[in-house]
């Protein structure tokens, strides 16, 4: 059978082989729509990783670790040299070198707030000038600029003269304990405002993640060539056993040439290449290379790994209705071309050349569609998941791997789908083949056993979902305490089981309830009776065409069922992790705006130094936090507490309600409010001393013990043992709340305790705009400042997360169109399928309108039903999902957990999926039945 052959029989029955066509391309759209998504998400988190370390590989001196020895002083033209050897490396792009030195601020002569200074020697061409800004392009010898952000920056001017005595060479407790002094006078030429990455290389930071001293030291820029040189030249000529001066060496390497996101094994051998080649050129200078991004890469391998992994096995529900899909259209179209078969079956070809006429046809097919599949899902996807709330944040990209991958899955599900269709097809006798019209369903009644397991364990899934019950977090649980080991080995046993169910158990229920109910049973057709008898005649062709074909009807309830329910899983799930990744971030934060204050003490005051300097600000409140012991335990347990203004916290922190308990929390507050001596205990503290509101426990702060009435709780409790009882050793996860009168009356009893300012802004206010204002007050009042709108856009911008976000959203798309494009296929070819029928009901009589409303009928009796039991059990689906994953919420140190919410966005795609899947029937059935008629009308014209 030669391939010219087979490609010209393929040519002639195209119209034939559309449908299947059509299928493989949506399916392998999908599939490299994924790859598309995974190396795109991978490649942008990869760059991401790397653009925070700012450094590729550092260079400083070795060091003896059992003499505490650094070997070698360098000069400055050892320093050159050093640069200079390690420019000529291939693959290397920059190097720089900078110098540090602490002075005591005793040599200035002011009252400074720090102790010490640094001063920074940076190289000309450094990448702190980058990030300089408004800055110069070079500093001249004895020239400094000190830092805007420095601790005490106020008492320095522009023209002072800074002198220095250093105190150059240091023993460290070893060898020559010899010093020596150097005079160095420094004129202040300006200020340095720098940026995030400028301050991080200045002050050693190597890994970004806007880095910024907590505590704001003095830090002073200098020239390494025309200032520091000179005292490594010293210190070389005077040779001590050591310097508390060196040399780092930041160097920069060409990332296009050694490192590729799709050959990550050998990104890091090139890099080590490279870093064992800068070791051998820097080593006569005693100085060694140490490598920043081999970290990053292997840690990318294993997320890259994961999020493709993760990606395949949650679209292979997706790829299963493609071969389902594939299978039903190439069974209806094998039919269709018994002629043919018989025709080439009387010309004498065997059985075998058929066989392998019709695989090699499919493997065309399967290249072709794979091709297309290519070109659609580096077009499609992005705009995909823009259309659905989505971003790629760049240029869509795909591997060369995934191409092949993609041809290859095309073939398969090609092969697949057309391999049992072309086996039967092959194998009809020539007198059957020659038939003018008959049904290729299956001869043999359809064993029961199968489909009962699997509507059975699909039914248990389905109850298990319903309860929100999670084995797993059960066997985690009996994990805390000895058990029975029978007990504990059953129940790993049933983890097991339910694990794999939560993949597979709905589609077991669906493809079960549709053997079983719809196929092997006449209740259906007898309830699609009896809902068709308002339209009489039509109504019964319906039923009948129905009951005459319960496996096509099986089949196309089991296909739509099993994508509704799906799509509304995908769905949920997004929007629920999506409106939990928001909550999150506002509990963290704990307002709109937080300020982690650097102390607790005068923290009203500094609460109205940023009322009265910060505008747009509704209310504004601080949250003190300390620590106590209870009497739990042989030695007391720890606790921890925090005191709010019970008259001010509601109104502007951020909380939900369903995580106090026991009583509501306006009434918990009121009771604080009222009286001081209460407390919000945390749940699983009171659970473990068996407290309920309105019991006292005891509190020792330092040496002071109270009394507190417990008025609520706090938390979503402890873990449990098998029996409801509570394990032994309490470990406390959250905290207590307590009035801030409290507070105020131990005074300094307390001892350390931390404060927090919250901030509400105003309604339509940008918090992001708010944080900057704060930033900008004075530096040593104020410590970190976060908002809810940074930390939300950070988590966007964050490729890690909404890579798989994204590729979820590119999932509903193709579920989407599964639905739609399979169920158009189907529709289809079942009407070419009985297209004579169809000629022969309309010569008897039946109007275009007549052979509409039958058509429709038979088919929407089954899509009704289908997206009905697919949205039902979708619901149960979701909601379990979510039950589930709260299950483990006992093991998280945030007390949020999931809810199931369906938001505007998440609504309309749900309806343009049910809009689409009822489109997908009538439009194919008006096509058709227009199509028959007219043929209908040009036979009596030309009779």
């Amino acid at each position: 059978m030669s391939l010219s052959f087979t490609f010209k029989r393929l040519i002639r029955s195209w119209q034939l082989y559309v449908a299947l066509l059509l299928g493989i391309i949506l399916a392998s759209t999908f599939f490299a729509g994924i790859n598309v998504g995974a190396d795109t998400a991978a490649k942008q988190a990869l760059e991401q990783q790397l653009s925070t370390v700012l450094v590729d590989v550092y260079v400083s001196p070795s060091y003896d670790y059992m003499t505490g020895r650094k070997f070698g002083l360098l000069s400055s033209e050892n320093v050159t040299g050093a640069m200079n050897a390690i420019l000529s490396i291939d693959g290397v792009k920059g190097v720089e070198v900078t110098s540090r030195t602490w002075v005591s601020s005793e040599l200035l002569g002011k009252n400074l707030s720090r102790s010490s200074f640094t001063i920074i020697g940076i190289s000309q061409g450094s990448h702190v000038y980058d990030g300089w800004k408004g800055g110069v392009s070079t500093i001249e010898e004895n020239e400094t600029y000190f830092w805007v952000g420095s601790a005490d920056s106020l008492l320095f001017s522009v023209g002072d003269v800074i002198p220095l005595n250093l105190t150059l060479g240091s023993s460290y407790g070893f060898g020559n304990a010899t010093t020596f002094s150097a005079p160095l006078n420094l004129t202040i030429a300006g200020t340095a405002d720098l940026g995030n990455e400028a301050l991080q290389l200045l002050t050693g930071q190597y890994y970004g993640g806007g880095y910024q001293p907590y505590y704001p030291d003095n830090l002073f820029i200098v020239s390494w060539e025309k200032t520091f040189a000179r005292l490594f030249d010293l210190l070389y000529k005077l040779s001590p056993e050591n310097s508390n001066i060196e040399p780092s060496f930041y160097i920069y390497l060409d990332h296009e040439r050694l490192i590729s996101p799709w050959d990550i094994a050998g990104s890091v051998s090139r890099l080590r290449d490279v870093t064992l080649k800068i070791n051998n050129a820097v080593s006569p200078y005693y100085l060694q290379a140490q490598n920043q991004l081999e970290y990053i890469l292997n840690n990318y391998q294993g997320v890259s790994f994961g999020m493709r992994f993760t990606f395949i096995i949650s679209a292979l529900p997706v790829f299963f209705v493609a071969w389902y899909m594939g299978s039903t259209v190439s069974d209806v179209s094998f039919n269709l071309r018994r002629q043919e078969i018989g025709l080439l079956l009387t010309k004498g070809f065997s059985r075998r050349q058929l066989f392998r006429m019709f695989l090699l046809e499919t493997v065309l097919i399967g290249l072709l569609a794979g091709a297309i599949g290519v070109l659609l899902s580096v077009t499609l996807s992005p705009w995909f998941i823009a259309t659905v709330g989505g971003q790629f944040g760049g240029p869509a990209v795909i591997g060369p791997d995934s191409i092949v991958l993609t041809l290859i899955f095309a073939v398969i599900v090609a092969f697949l789908s057309a391999y049992r269709p072309a086996r039967r097809a092959s194998n009809m006798t020539t007198v059957d083949a020659l038939r003018e019209y008959m049904y290729v369903e299956e001869a043999k009644p359809h064993r029961q056993l199968l489909p009962w397991a699997a509507f059975i364990l699909g039914s248990y899934k389905i109850v298990v979902l319903l309860l929100g019950i999670n084995f797993q977090a059960v066997l985690m649980q009996l994990g805390y305490a000895p058990v029975n080991i029978l007990l504990f080995f059953l129940l790993s046993i049933v983890v097991l089981i339910d694990t794999v169910l939560t993949y597979i158990g709905p589609f077991l229920f669906f493809w079960g309830f549709a053997k079983i109910f719809i196929r092997g049973s006449l209740k259906f057709q007898e309830v699609t009776a009896k809902a068709l008898q308002f339209l009489g005649d039509l109504g019964e062709l319906a039923t009948k065409s129905v009951r005459r074909n319960p496996a096509r009807a099986a089949a196309v309830a089991f296909l739509i069922s099993f994508i509704i329910g799906y799509n509304i899983l995908i769905v949920g799930t997004l929007a629920s992790e999506q409106d939990f990744g928001v909550r999150q971030t506002r509990f963290n934060v704990g307002s709109d705006v937080s300020v982690a204050l650097n102390s607790a003490e005068n923290a009203s005051q500094t609460m109205d130094v940023v009322r009265n300097n910060v505008s747009q600000i509704e209310s504004m409140t601080v949250e003190y936090g300390f620590s106590a012991s209870t009497g739990l335990g042989t030695y007391g347990q720890s606790v921890m507490l925090r005191a709010v203004n019970t008259s001010e916290w509601l109104s502007t922190a951020y909380y939900e309600a369903d995580v106090f308990s026991g009583a509501s929390v306006e009434k918990a507050f009121e009771a604080m409010r009222s009286i001081n001596h209460t407390i919000i205990l945390e749940r699983g503290l009171a659970e473990a001393l068996n407290k309920n509101v309105g019991d006292t426990v005891t509190i020792t702060v330092q040496t002071t013990t109270e009394e507190l009435t417990v008025v609520g709780f706090f938390g979503p409790g402890q873990l449990q043992q098998p029996g409801g009882q509570i394990q032994q050793i309490y470990y406390p996860s959250y905290w207590s709340y307590v009035p801030v009168g409290w507070y105020n009356e131990l005074g300094e009893i307390v001892g350390y305790s931390s404060a927090k300012i919250l901030i509400k802004v105003e309604s339509g206010a940008n918090g992001k705009s708010i944080a900057n204002q704060i930033r900008g007050l004075t530096p040593t009042v104020l410590g970190s400042v976060t908002s809810v709108a940074e930390q939300i856009e950070e988590r966007q911008s964050n490729y890690t997360v909404t890579g798989p976000l994204n590729i979820m959203r590119l999932g509903v798309i193709f579920i989407v169109a599964a639905a739609s494009v399979g169920i158009t296929l189907v529709t289809l070819v079942s009407q070419t399928e009985r297209s004579r029928e169809a000629s022969i009901m309309s010569v008897r009589g039946l109007s275009y309108k007549q052979l509409v409303v039958m058509l429709l009928a038979e088919s929407l009796a089954v899509v009704a039903f289908a997206v009905l039991l697919g949205a039902v059990v979708g619901l149960i689906w979701v909601r379990g999902t979510i039950a589930s994953t709260n299950a483990f919420s006992v093991f998280s140190s945030n007390p949020i957990t999931r809810h199931m919410v369906f938001p505007p966005d998440a609504l309309s795609i749900l309806v343009t999926s049910f809009i689409l899947v009822f489109a997908s029937t009538i439009l194919p059935v008006m096509i058709m039945a227009k199509r028959y008629s007219s043929r209908l009308e040009r036979v009596v014209r030309q009779a």
